[in-house]
Protein backbone atom coordinates (compact mmCIF):
# COMPACT_ATOMS: atom_id res chain seq x y z
CA UNK A 1 0.00 0.00 0.00
CA UNK A 2 2.87 2.54 0.60
CA UNK A 3 3.76 2.38 -3.31
CA UNK A 4 0.37 3.03 -4.02
CA UNK A 5 0.74 6.06 -5.91
CA UNK A 6 -1.56 8.85 -4.37
CA UNK A 7 -3.60 11.87 -5.89
CA UNK A 8 -0.88 14.56 -7.32
CA UNK A 9 -2.67 17.10 -4.84
CA UNK A 10 -1.64 14.88 -1.89
CA UNK A 11 2.03 14.12 -2.87
CA UNK A 12 3.28 17.66 -1.61
CA UNK A 13 4.14 18.42 -5.26
CA UNK A 14 6.00 21.40 -4.79
CA UNK A 15 8.34 19.62 -2.07
CA UNK A 16 9.18 17.01 -4.67
CA UNK A 17 12.18 16.93 -7.09
CA UNK A 18 12.21 15.57 -11.18
CA UNK A 19 13.81 12.63 -10.40
CA UNK A 20 10.89 11.74 -7.95
CA UNK A 21 8.25 12.90 -10.50
CA UNK A 22 9.53 11.17 -12.91
CA UNK A 23 8.60 7.53 -11.04
CA UNK A 24 5.15 8.45 -10.91
CA UNK A 25 3.02 6.59 -13.94
CA UNK A 26 1.29 9.43 -14.86
CA UNK A 27 4.44 11.86 -15.37
CA UNK A 28 3.73 12.08 -18.91
CA UNK A 29 1.00 13.96 -18.09
CA UNK A 30 2.77 16.49 -15.84
CA UNK A 31 4.70 17.21 -18.77
CA UNK A 32 2.70 17.69 -21.38
CA UNK A 33 0.64 19.99 -18.54
CA UNK A 34 4.14 21.54 -17.65
CA UNK A 35 4.83 22.15 -21.94
CA UNK A 36 1.19 23.15 -22.40
CA UNK A 37 1.18 26.41 -20.04
CA UNK A 38 4.45 27.06 -21.04
CA UNK A 39 3.98 27.24 -24.56
CA UNK A 40 0.55 28.76 -24.02
CA UNK A 41 2.00 31.79 -22.50
CA UNK A 42 4.14 32.92 -25.87
CA UNK A 43 0.95 33.17 -27.66
CA UNK A 44 -1.06 34.86 -25.11
CA UNK A 45 -1.48 38.12 -26.69
CA UNK A 46 -1.49 37.28 -30.32
CA UNK A 47 -5.61 37.45 -31.27
CA UNK A 48 -6.48 39.88 -28.75
CA UNK A 49 -3.72 42.28 -30.12
CA UNK A 50 -4.70 41.49 -33.46
CA UNK A 51 -8.33 42.54 -32.53
CA UNK A 52 -6.86 45.79 -31.54
CA UNK A 53 -4.02 46.77 -34.18
CA UNK A 54 -6.67 49.45 -35.26
CA UNK A 55 -6.51 51.19 -31.83
CA UNK A 56 -2.66 50.77 -31.39
CA UNK A 57 -2.14 52.21 -35.03
CA UNK A 58 -4.43 55.15 -33.44
CA UNK A 59 -2.51 55.21 -30.18
CA UNK A 60 0.99 55.25 -31.74
CA UNK A 61 -0.16 57.34 -34.60
CA UNK A 62 0.80 55.34 -37.50
CA UNK A 63 -0.88 53.46 -40.87
CA UNK A 64 -2.34 50.04 -40.97
CA UNK A 65 0.10 48.89 -42.76
CA UNK A 66 2.96 49.78 -40.00
CA UNK A 67 1.28 48.36 -37.63
CA UNK A 68 0.82 44.96 -39.48
CA UNK A 69 4.39 44.46 -38.46
CA UNK A 70 3.66 44.53 -34.92
CA UNK A 71 2.20 40.35 -35.85
CA UNK A 72 4.49 39.95 -39.19
CA UNK A 73 7.94 40.96 -37.61
CA UNK A 74 8.00 38.89 -35.02
CA UNK A 75 6.58 35.67 -37.54
CA UNK A 76 9.69 36.44 -39.68
CA UNK A 77 11.93 36.26 -36.28
CA UNK A 78 10.00 33.04 -35.34
CA UNK A 79 10.55 31.40 -39.11
CA UNK A 80 14.57 32.51 -38.53
CA UNK A 81 15.28 31.32 -35.25
CA UNK A 82 13.29 27.49 -35.22
CA UNK A 83 15.05 25.59 -36.69
CA UNK A 84 18.15 26.94 -35.00
CA UNK A 85 16.95 26.58 -31.71
CA UNK A 86 15.61 22.75 -33.03
CA UNK A 87 19.14 22.21 -33.40
CA UNK A 88 20.78 23.36 -29.84
CA UNK A 89 17.99 21.48 -28.19
CA UNK A 90 18.73 18.42 -29.98
CA UNK A 91 22.52 19.15 -29.48
CA UNK A 92 22.56 20.73 -25.36
CA UNK A 93 19.18 19.08 -24.34
CA UNK A 94 15.67 20.45 -25.26
CA UNK A 95 15.06 21.29 -21.27
CA UNK A 96 18.32 23.83 -21.05
CA UNK A 97 17.12 25.27 -24.20
CA UNK A 98 13.36 25.96 -23.13
CA UNK A 99 14.10 27.34 -19.93
CA UNK A 100 16.69 29.64 -21.45
CA UNK A 101 14.58 31.02 -23.93
CA UNK A 102 11.68 31.45 -21.00
CA UNK A 103 14.12 33.49 -19.06
CA UNK A 104 14.71 35.68 -22.02
CA UNK A 105 11.24 35.84 -22.85
CA UNK A 106 9.90 36.82 -20.07
CA UNK A 107 12.37 39.57 -19.53
CA UNK A 108 11.76 41.21 -22.93
CA UNK A 109 7.90 40.31 -22.60
CA UNK A 110 7.88 42.62 -19.79
CA UNK A 111 10.06 45.35 -21.94
CA UNK A 112 7.77 45.49 -24.62
CA UNK A 113 5.42 46.97 -22.27
CA UNK A 114 7.33 50.22 -22.18
CA UNK A 115 7.68 50.65 -26.00
CA UNK A 116 7.20 54.42 -27.30
CA UNK A 117 6.56 54.44 -30.72
CA UNK A 118 5.58 51.52 -33.67
CA UNK A 119 8.98 51.25 -34.05
CA UNK A 120 10.00 50.21 -30.69
CA UNK A 121 6.82 48.05 -30.18
CA UNK A 122 7.64 46.51 -33.72
CA UNK A 123 11.62 45.77 -32.42
CA UNK A 124 10.41 44.47 -28.87
CA UNK A 125 7.87 42.29 -29.71
CA UNK A 126 10.43 40.85 -32.16
CA UNK A 127 12.90 40.23 -29.97
CA UNK A 128 10.60 38.54 -27.86
CA UNK A 129 9.18 35.94 -30.30
CA UNK A 130 13.24 35.65 -31.38
CA UNK A 131 13.86 34.66 -27.76
CA UNK A 132 10.51 32.03 -27.03
CA UNK A 133 11.19 30.57 -30.89
CA UNK A 134 13.06 27.69 -29.02
CA UNK A 135 10.08 26.99 -27.03
CA UNK A 136 8.29 25.49 -29.48
CA UNK A 137 10.63 22.74 -31.11
CA UNK A 138 11.46 21.71 -27.67
CA UNK A 139 8.34 21.64 -26.13
CA UNK A 140 7.33 19.20 -28.95
CA UNK A 141 10.67 17.08 -28.60
CA UNK A 142 10.24 17.14 -24.71
CA UNK A 143 6.52 15.70 -25.22
CA UNK A 144 7.17 13.52 -27.88
CA UNK A 145 10.28 11.94 -25.47
CA UNK A 146 8.10 11.07 -22.76
CA UNK A 147 5.06 9.33 -24.91
CA UNK A 148 5.14 6.00 -26.90
CA UNK A 149 4.54 6.15 -30.86
CA UNK A 150 0.99 4.88 -30.57
CA UNK A 151 0.33 7.92 -28.20
CA UNK A 152 2.20 10.67 -29.86
CA UNK A 153 -0.26 12.10 -32.21
CA UNK A 154 -3.12 12.41 -29.31
CA UNK A 155 -0.82 13.74 -27.03
CA UNK A 156 0.13 16.61 -29.98
CA UNK A 157 -3.51 16.78 -30.50
CA UNK A 158 -4.02 18.38 -26.91
CA UNK A 159 -0.94 20.29 -26.70
CA UNK A 160 -1.89 22.13 -29.86
CA UNK A 161 -5.60 22.50 -28.73
CA UNK A 162 -4.40 24.67 -25.32
CA UNK A 163 -2.15 26.00 -27.57
CA UNK A 164 -4.92 27.28 -29.63
CA UNK A 165 -6.94 28.44 -26.78
CA UNK A 166 -4.33 30.53 -24.61
CA UNK A 167 -4.88 33.45 -27.14
CA UNK A 168 -8.59 32.89 -26.53
CA UNK A 169 -8.13 33.69 -23.09
CA UNK A 170 -5.76 36.46 -24.28
CA UNK A 171 -9.03 37.43 -25.89
CA UNK A 172 -11.27 37.07 -22.58
CA UNK A 173 -8.47 38.45 -20.18
CA UNK A 174 -6.69 41.03 -22.68
CA UNK A 175 -9.70 42.62 -24.15
CA UNK A 176 -11.17 44.28 -20.96
CA UNK A 177 -7.36 45.42 -19.98
CA UNK A 178 -6.87 46.86 -23.36
CA UNK A 179 -9.80 49.04 -22.94
CA UNK A 180 -9.31 50.09 -19.41
CA UNK A 181 -5.63 49.76 -19.03
CA UNK A 182 -3.73 50.17 -22.74
CA UNK A 183 -3.05 47.43 -24.90
CA UNK A 184 0.48 47.80 -22.82
CA UNK A 185 -0.80 45.59 -20.01
CA UNK A 186 -1.22 42.67 -22.24
CA UNK A 187 3.04 42.13 -22.05
CA UNK A 188 2.81 42.98 -18.26
CA UNK A 189 0.73 40.14 -18.32
CA UNK A 190 2.27 37.57 -20.84
CA UNK A 191 5.59 38.25 -18.99
CA UNK A 192 4.35 37.09 -15.58
CA UNK A 193 3.13 33.93 -17.19
CA UNK A 194 6.12 33.37 -18.89
CA UNK A 195 7.76 33.67 -15.28
CA UNK A 196 5.57 30.99 -14.00
CA UNK A 197 6.16 28.90 -16.55
CA UNK A 198 9.64 29.22 -16.33
CA UNK A 199 9.36 27.91 -12.69
CA UNK A 200 7.17 25.22 -13.42
CA UNK A 201 8.90 23.52 -16.29
CA UNK A 202 12.37 23.54 -14.17
CA UNK A 203 10.21 21.77 -11.43
CA UNK A 204 9.13 19.16 -14.00
CA UNK A 205 10.24 18.85 -17.29
CA UNK A 206 12.80 16.02 -17.95
CA UNK A 207 16.25 16.58 -20.00
CA UNK A 208 16.04 14.83 -23.26
CA UNK A 209 19.43 13.42 -24.23
CA UNK A 210 22.07 15.43 -25.79
CA UNK A 211 24.39 14.86 -28.63
CA UNK A 212 26.90 17.44 -27.15
CA UNK A 213 29.83 15.31 -29.33
CA UNK A 214 29.00 17.07 -32.24
CA UNK A 215 29.38 20.75 -33.13
CA UNK A 216 26.81 23.16 -34.28
CA UNK A 217 26.43 24.18 -37.91
CA UNK A 218 27.14 27.94 -37.82
CA UNK A 219 27.52 28.54 -41.19
CA UNK A 220 24.19 26.28 -42.04
CA UNK A 221 22.62 28.92 -39.37
CA UNK A 222 23.26 31.84 -41.14
CA UNK A 223 22.90 31.37 -44.30
CA UNK A 224 19.24 30.02 -43.65
CA UNK A 225 18.54 33.06 -41.45
CA UNK A 226 19.90 35.31 -44.59
CA UNK A 227 18.07 33.61 -47.04
CA UNK A 228 14.43 33.32 -45.42
CA UNK A 229 14.96 36.61 -44.05
CA UNK A 230 15.77 38.12 -47.39
CA UNK A 231 13.09 36.53 -48.33
CA UNK A 232 10.20 37.42 -46.17
CA UNK A 233 11.36 41.40 -46.41
CA UNK A 234 11.24 40.83 -50.37
CA UNK A 235 7.72 39.95 -50.41
CA UNK A 236 6.52 42.04 -47.61
CA UNK A 237 7.79 45.37 -49.05
CA UNK A 238 7.85 44.95 -52.52
CA UNK A 239 3.98 44.60 -52.61
CA UNK A 240 3.89 47.65 -50.20
CA UNK A 241 7.13 49.68 -51.47
CA UNK A 242 6.90 48.83 -54.86
CA UNK A 243 9.31 45.67 -56.57
CA UNK A 244 11.81 48.70 -58.05
CA UNK A 245 12.72 50.01 -54.32
CA UNK A 246 16.12 49.40 -53.90
CA UNK A 247 15.85 47.09 -50.45
CA UNK A 248 13.25 44.85 -52.18
CA UNK A 249 15.80 44.50 -55.24
CA UNK A 250 18.53 43.82 -52.84
CA UNK A 251 16.33 41.07 -50.69
CA UNK A 252 14.98 39.39 -53.73
CA UNK A 253 19.14 39.02 -55.03
CA UNK A 254 20.32 37.93 -51.54
CA UNK A 255 17.44 35.53 -50.44
CA UNK A 256 18.05 32.73 -53.46
CA UNK A 257 21.83 33.23 -53.43
CA UNK A 258 21.79 32.53 -49.55
CA UNK A 259 19.65 29.48 -49.43
CA UNK A 260 21.82 27.98 -52.26
CA UNK A 261 24.41 28.48 -50.62
CA UNK A 262 22.75 27.18 -47.00
CA UNK A 263 22.02 23.81 -49.39
CA UNK A 264 25.87 23.68 -50.12
CA UNK A 265 26.89 23.76 -47.09
CA UNK A 266 24.33 21.30 -45.94
CA UNK A 267 25.88 18.78 -48.59
CA UNK A 268 29.54 19.00 -47.63
CA UNK A 269 29.01 19.54 -43.65
CA UNK A 270 28.91 16.58 -41.77
CA UNK A 271 26.80 18.19 -39.03
CA UNK A 272 23.95 19.69 -40.65
CA UNK A 273 21.57 22.20 -39.01
CA UNK A 274 19.07 20.48 -41.50
CA UNK A 275 20.22 17.67 -43.14
CA UNK A 276 19.81 16.44 -46.76
CA UNK A 277 18.93 12.64 -46.06
CA UNK A 278 15.34 14.56 -44.14
CA UNK A 279 14.72 16.87 -46.97
CA UNK A 280 14.77 13.50 -49.44
CA UNK A 281 11.86 11.92 -47.02
CA UNK A 282 8.44 13.19 -48.89
CA UNK A 283 7.01 12.46 -45.61
CA UNK A 284 9.14 15.49 -44.08
CA UNK A 285 8.60 17.97 -46.42
CA UNK A 286 5.25 17.09 -48.15
CA UNK A 287 3.44 17.72 -44.34
CA UNK A 288 5.38 20.75 -43.92
CA UNK A 289 4.73 22.24 -47.54
CA UNK A 290 0.99 21.51 -46.59
CA UNK A 291 1.00 23.47 -43.15
CA UNK A 292 3.31 26.28 -44.76
CA UNK A 293 0.90 26.70 -47.48
CA UNK A 294 -2.43 26.32 -45.33
CA UNK A 295 -1.53 28.90 -42.43
CA UNK A 296 -0.86 31.37 -44.98
CA UNK A 297 -4.27 31.17 -46.09
CA UNK A 298 -5.28 31.10 -42.52
CA UNK A 299 -3.28 33.99 -41.31
CA UNK A 300 -4.33 35.76 -44.23
CA UNK A 301 -7.81 35.65 -43.40
CA UNK A 302 -7.12 36.17 -39.45
CA UNK A 303 -5.21 39.57 -39.84
CA UNK A 304 -8.08 41.19 -42.00
CA UNK A 305 -10.91 40.11 -39.55
CA UNK A 306 -10.11 42.84 -37.16
CA UNK A 307 -10.21 45.51 -39.91
CA UNK A 308 -13.50 43.61 -41.35
CA UNK A 309 -15.49 44.03 -38.07
CA UNK A 310 -14.37 47.80 -37.31
CA UNK A 311 -14.65 49.13 -40.67
CA UNK A 312 -17.78 46.87 -42.13
CA UNK A 313 -19.25 46.60 -38.44
CA UNK A 314 -17.69 49.52 -36.14
CA UNK A 315 -17.69 47.09 -33.11
CA UNK A 316 -14.71 48.11 -30.65
CA UNK A 317 -11.86 46.04 -29.78
CA UNK A 318 -13.31 44.10 -27.24
CA UNK A 319 -16.29 42.96 -29.32
CA UNK A 320 -13.92 42.74 -32.32
CA UNK A 321 -11.67 40.09 -29.54
CA UNK A 322 -14.96 38.12 -28.52
CA UNK A 323 -16.57 38.11 -31.46
CA UNK A 324 -12.49 36.25 -32.62
CA UNK A 325 -13.29 33.39 -30.55
CA UNK A 326 -15.36 31.09 -32.51
CA UNK A 327 -12.03 30.78 -34.72
CA UNK A 328 -9.61 29.41 -32.25
CA UNK A 329 -12.26 27.44 -29.34
CA UNK A 330 -12.96 25.86 -33.01
CA UNK A 331 -9.49 24.89 -33.60
CA UNK A 332 -8.78 23.73 -30.48
CA UNK A 333 -11.86 21.56 -30.49
CA UNK A 334 -10.57 20.11 -33.96
CA UNK A 335 -6.77 19.73 -33.28
CA UNK A 336 -8.03 17.39 -30.03
CA UNK A 337 -9.92 15.44 -32.59
CA UNK A 338 -7.60 15.22 -35.46
CA UNK A 339 -4.89 13.76 -33.23
CA UNK A 340 -7.39 11.46 -32.48
CA UNK A 341 -8.55 10.41 -36.05
CA UNK A 342 -4.92 10.63 -36.85
CA UNK A 343 -4.45 6.68 -35.68
CA UNK A 344 -7.70 5.55 -37.27
CA UNK A 345 -8.12 7.62 -40.54
CA UNK A 346 -4.48 8.34 -41.83
CA UNK A 347 -2.62 10.86 -41.80
CA UNK A 348 -3.39 11.96 -45.59
CA UNK A 349 -7.19 11.55 -45.05
CA UNK A 350 -7.19 13.67 -42.21
CA UNK A 351 -4.96 15.99 -43.56
CA UNK A 352 -6.85 16.43 -46.78
CA UNK A 353 -10.34 16.71 -44.66
CA UNK A 354 -8.98 19.89 -43.08
CA UNK A 355 -7.59 21.50 -46.00
CA UNK A 356 -10.86 21.23 -47.57
CA UNK A 357 -13.05 22.41 -44.55
CA UNK A 358 -11.22 25.76 -44.78
CA UNK A 359 -11.78 26.32 -48.20
CA UNK A 360 -15.21 26.16 -47.67
CA UNK A 361 -14.85 28.07 -44.54
CA UNK A 362 -13.35 30.55 -46.62
CA UNK A 363 -16.25 30.92 -48.95
CA UNK A 364 -18.95 30.93 -45.99
CA UNK A 365 -16.65 33.91 -44.59
CA UNK A 366 -16.73 35.94 -47.67
CA UNK A 367 -20.02 35.74 -48.63
CA UNK A 368 -20.79 37.19 -44.85
CA UNK A 369 -18.35 39.93 -45.41
CA UNK A 370 -19.34 40.54 -48.65
CA UNK A 371 -23.20 40.66 -47.41
CA UNK A 372 -22.15 42.02 -43.99
CA UNK A 373 -24.07 39.14 -42.70
CA UNK A 374 -22.39 38.58 -39.37
CA UNK A 375 -23.35 35.58 -38.03
CA UNK A 376 -22.21 33.80 -41.51
CA UNK A 377 -18.76 35.18 -41.48
CA UNK A 378 -18.25 34.74 -37.93
CA UNK A 379 -20.19 30.94 -39.06
CA UNK A 380 -16.94 30.44 -41.50
CA UNK A 381 -14.38 31.89 -39.55
CA UNK A 382 -15.59 29.17 -36.90
CA UNK A 383 -14.96 26.34 -39.35
CA UNK A 384 -11.70 28.23 -40.44
CA UNK A 385 -10.27 27.39 -36.97
CA UNK A 386 -11.53 23.91 -37.34
CA UNK A 387 -9.83 23.10 -40.69
CA UNK A 388 -6.59 24.34 -39.97
CA UNK A 389 -6.45 23.03 -36.50
CA UNK A 390 -7.81 19.60 -37.64
CA UNK A 391 -4.83 18.90 -38.84
CA UNK A 392 -2.05 19.91 -37.30
CA UNK A 393 -1.48 17.20 -34.81
CA UNK A 394 -1.30 14.94 -38.10
CA UNK A 395 1.25 17.02 -39.79
CA UNK A 396 3.40 17.31 -36.30
CA UNK A 397 3.27 13.69 -36.04
CA UNK A 398 3.91 12.14 -39.70
CA UNK A 399 6.96 14.83 -39.79
CA UNK A 400 8.68 13.98 -36.79
CA UNK A 401 7.74 10.09 -37.78
CA UNK A 402 9.79 10.72 -40.62
CA UNK A 403 12.58 12.54 -38.93
CA UNK A 404 12.96 10.20 -36.16
CA UNK A 405 13.94 10.54 -32.84
CA UNK A 406 17.31 11.95 -33.01
CA UNK A 407 16.13 15.01 -34.89
CA UNK A 408 13.02 15.88 -33.29
CA UNK A 409 14.12 19.17 -32.57
CA UNK A 410 15.31 19.89 -36.22
CA UNK A 411 11.66 18.68 -37.21
CA UNK A 412 10.16 20.67 -35.00
CA UNK A 413 12.20 23.81 -36.10
CA UNK A 414 11.74 23.11 -39.62
CA UNK A 415 7.66 22.94 -39.54
CA UNK A 416 7.40 25.65 -37.39
CA UNK A 417 9.68 27.68 -39.61
CA UNK A 418 7.83 27.23 -42.66
CA UNK A 419 4.46 27.73 -40.87
CA UNK A 420 6.28 31.55 -40.04
CA UNK A 421 7.35 31.80 -43.61
CA UNK A 422 3.65 31.14 -44.41
CA UNK A 423 1.98 33.09 -41.92
CA UNK A 424 4.59 36.14 -43.02
CA UNK A 425 3.35 35.95 -46.81
CA UNK A 426 -0.14 34.96 -46.03
CA UNK A 427 -0.50 38.44 -43.34
CA UNK A 428 1.63 40.71 -46.12
CA UNK A 429 -0.67 39.64 -49.28
CA UNK A 430 -3.77 39.84 -47.20
CA UNK A 431 -2.50 43.43 -45.80
CA UNK A 432 -2.04 44.62 -49.46
CA UNK A 433 -4.98 43.48 -50.97
CA UNK A 434 -7.19 45.15 -48.09
CA UNK A 435 -5.24 48.09 -48.38
CA UNK A 436 -7.91 50.66 -46.91
CA UNK A 437 -10.41 49.45 -48.24
CA UNK A 438 -14.15 49.52 -46.56
CA UNK A 439 -15.51 47.80 -49.51
CA UNK A 440 -17.49 44.20 -49.17
CA UNK A 441 -15.94 42.61 -52.36
CA UNK A 442 -12.37 43.33 -51.16
CA UNK A 443 -12.92 41.42 -48.55
CA UNK A 444 -15.04 38.85 -50.29
CA UNK A 445 -11.97 38.24 -52.61
CA UNK A 446 -9.00 37.81 -50.00
CA UNK A 447 -11.12 34.95 -48.53
CA UNK A 448 -11.83 33.44 -51.73
CA UNK A 449 -7.91 33.88 -52.16
CA UNK A 450 -7.51 32.12 -48.99
CA UNK A 451 -10.35 29.13 -50.09
CA UNK A 452 -7.87 28.72 -53.27
CA UNK A 453 -4.91 28.51 -51.12
CA UNK A 454 -5.86 25.70 -49.15
CA UNK A 455 -7.00 23.52 -52.65
CA UNK A 456 -3.70 23.89 -53.30
CA UNK A 457 -2.68 22.56 -49.79
CA UNK A 458 -5.55 19.73 -50.29
CA UNK A 459 -3.69 18.67 -53.51
CA UNK A 460 -0.08 18.30 -51.72
CA UNK A 461 -1.51 16.28 -49.00
CA UNK A 462 -3.36 14.06 -51.70
CA UNK A 463 0.28 12.59 -51.93
CA UNK A 464 1.74 11.94 -48.09
CA UNK A 465 1.90 8.50 -47.93
CA UNK A 466 0.56 6.62 -44.72
CA UNK A 467 3.80 5.18 -42.60
CA UNK A 468 2.34 1.47 -43.46
CA UNK A 469 2.83 2.09 -46.92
Amino acid sequence: MENEEKPLSKLKFWSSNREELSERSDYPKIVLFSALFGTATSSYPVTVLSASLPRVAQDLGTTDDSVTWVLAAPLLAFAVITPIAGKLGDLHGHRRTYLASFLLGGVLALLTALSWNVGSLIFMRTLTQAATAAAGPSAMAIILSVYGRKERSKALGLWMAVVALSPALGVVTGGPLIEWLGWRTLFVVQGLLVVVALFIGAKTLPETQKQSDVSFDIPGALTLGIGVGALLVAVNRGIVWGWEHPVVIFSAIISPLALIAFRNIENKTKMPLLPPKLMAKPNFTLPIAVQAILQAAYMGAMIIAPFLLERRWGFRPTIIGLLMLPRPLAFAIAAKLGGTHDLDRGARRVSITGCLVFATAMLIAGVGAQQKWLVVFILGAGLAGAGSGYIRATIANTTTLAAGDQDLGVAGGSLNMLQMVGGTVGITLATAMLGTSTSGSRFMAIHLAAGITALLAAFLAARIKEPTE
